[in-house]
């Protein structure tokens, strides 16, 4: 069986199924900390990396199912069972990632270099979301939003949650808030975002 997110989610809710359905819909079943390195070298913008902690409930989950081996690590075959398995569904969602480059947007058509460990009572997704946005002499703004637009999955940017490689390439600031760029019904809600400006270093 290919086991997706939203399969875990139905056993991970169980418990709660004597709650209304408007209820249990209402929240979300899997948290999420992320955070996130820009990678930059002598051309511009090449994309971001990402790592994912899951919570626990969830983590368990993955472990019991995919650690055949129950020794505490996913093995490469292990690892590839769970990519295939509850992360590469996730493209039908745009892997919770959608990007604004210069105010237009840009399509999240695949990840590379997928990595799942375990760190004490945590799953741990790594992987890396090409964006090539070159730079210029004037400033570029790049806006990502990473959020289950389902709401299944609560995702929180962890404080100081960014990193900049090759910053010696580009001059570059960030911020992380709300802003117009990503604004859904009606202007009711306006998720967080990171929003990166750059420019050719003089």
């Amino acid at each position: 069986m290919m086991w997706t997110v939203r399969n875990l989610c139905t056993l991970l809710v169980a418990p709660l199924m004597a709650l209304t359905a408007q209820a249990v819909q209402a929240h979300p079943h899997v948290w999420v900390d992320y955070s996130m390195e820009a990678r930059f070298d002598a051309n511009g913008l090449v994309g971001f990396q990402q790592r994912w902690i899951l919570d626990e409930m969830f983590s368990s989950s993955i472990v019991s199912m995919f650690d055949a081996d129950e020794d505490g690590v996913f093995s490469d075959d292990e690892m590839e069972e769970v990519r295939k398995g509850v992360f590469d569904y996730l493209r039908e969602y745009d892997y919770f990632t959608r990007i604004k480059i210069d105010g237009q947007d840009f399509e999240v058509r695949q990840v590379t270099h997928f990595r799942a460990y375990i760190e004490g009572h945590h799953v741990v997704y790594e992987f890396f979301v090409p964006c090539v946005v070159a730079a210029t002499s004037s400033p570029r703004t790049v806006q990502v939003l990473v959020e289950d637009m389902e709401y299944f999955v609560e995702m929180t940017f962890k404080p100081n949650g960014l990193t900049i490689e090759g910053k010696e390439h580009v001059s570059v600031s960030s911020t992380f808030g709300s802003s117009d760029a990503f604004s859904f019904f009606g202007g009711a809600w306006r998720p967080k975002h990171l929003t990166l400006r750059f420019e050719k270093s003089t």
